[in-house]
């Protein structure tokens, strides 16, 4: 066989592999598309298979290729190059613009919702559509329940709730989240107040967002713990770390005030962040709350375990109560006794709970709660 007759074979063979590879994306895209422009193409594909069909029977009857059979077959090749590469790369772009329509819809959808969320609040916050839940928190070294954290959650009339992060983080955009906050402050501590005269000696713990840090929140708690008759050494108002660090000396100045009045002050989160280091020298802090990602599998996680004895440490060091967030087990429960770690709270003791319920799990849980009745 001769050389020409050989390579232009060879061209022939390797140039239908490649329109066999563009016939799947150029199928993918007239499915999709439905129009004459890429129709066209799988036309263009079609000739060039018929183009090759003819080339090959012509080299197959003839005992020898001459030149023009080679050049047929290098422009045949280098079309069939062509039309791969287009069809791959077309395919390419158009999912690209695909997922980028798609990801644009989403978040059209979800400003749209979120657009819809913030204008219901001002009327959720005046109509009370808001509800109190409390986790309890509880003494590893007797077992009993010491305090409950307060939750706010949103329920619609359907039965369906809308995350409290998703409106939180809303409301904190604007200063919706004041009054969130103070309602979530004024129901809390009266609940506070009523469980106190019932003989349930519990503390509170109330998050607080930015917008919150100002004079009017000191005199605001103040009012409500007189009011209800509470002793402020009860109530803990936790923060987060990005909750001051854009404003570390006012946050410094409101949280020193409350302090003053006796109240607690948690840094929640604790390990999360760049500066929460700092912030355990520049604020008046009582607690630290260990982030449920470091006791999440600690019973498994050298470095989990190791991170939590050292935020133990470091707070017994210095003098703050230290609560371990995200308890799941018993195993972690138990391992967070043996390493002396004050409070536990999370779902291997018990979910978030409205009251009436909450009382209910006290009254059954009366082995664990007996100095929190005295």
């Amino acid at each position: 066989m001769s050389m020409i007759k050989t390579i232009s074979i060879t061209l022939t063979i390797v140039g239908i592999v490649l329109l066999a590879q563009a016939l799947k994306p150029a199928y993918i895209i007239c499915k999709r598309e439905l129009n004459w422009g890429w129709g066209s193409l799988v036309i263009l594909i079609s000739l060039f298979i018929l183009g090759y069909l003819i080339l090959a029977t012509a080299l197959y009857q003839s005992t020898q290729a001459d030149v023009f059979d080679l050049v047929v077959a290098s422009i045949l090749f280098g079309g069939s190059i062509f039309v791969a590469l287009v069809m791959k790369f077309s395919l390419r772009s158009i999912n690209q613009i695909r997922d980028i329509t798609r990801q644009e819809h989403h978040h059209a959808l979800l400003n749209e919702r979120n657009r819809e969320l913030l204008a219901r609040l001002p009327t959720a916050v005046a109509e009370q559509e808001f509800e109190l839940h409390y986790q309890p928190l509880m003494a590893t070294q007797n077992n009993t329940i010491e305090g409950v954290e307060c939750l706010i959650r949103w329920p619609h009339t359907d039965g369906s709730a809308t995350a409290t992060s998703d409106f939180i983080k809303l409301a904190e955009q604007t200063d919706v989240i004041v009054e969130i906050t103070r309602w979530v402050i004024r129901t809390s501590l009266q609940q506070l107040g009523q469980w106190h005269l019932s003989g349930h000696k519990l503390t509170l713990q109330i998050n607080i967002s930015t917008r919150d840090l100002a004079v009017e929140l000191v005199n605001y708690v103040e009012q409500h713990i007189q009011k209800n008759r509470i002793n402020p050494s009860y109530l803990t108002l936790e923060i987060t770390e990005n909750l001051v660090i854009s404003n570390q000396v006012n946050a410094s100045k409101i949280l020193q005030q409350l302090r003053e009045l006796g109240i607690g002050i948690s840094l929640d989160d604790f390990g999360t962040g760049y500066s929460s280091m700092t912030l355990l020298n520049q604020l008046p802090l009582s607690q630290i709350k260990i982030d449920r990602s470091f006791v999440h599998g600690m019973e498994h996680n050298k470095k989990h375990m190791a991170i939590v004895k050292s935020t133990l440490d470091l707070g017994k060091t210095m003098g703050l109560e230290v609560v371990a967030e995200g308890v799941e087990n018993a195993q972690q429960a138990q391992l967070l006794k043996e390493m002396d770690c004050p409070l536990i709270q999370g779902y291997y003791l018990a979910k978030p709970m409205s009251v009436t319920k909450l009382e209910q799990w006290l009254q059954h849980n009366k082995h664990i709660t007996t100095a929190a009745a005295n």
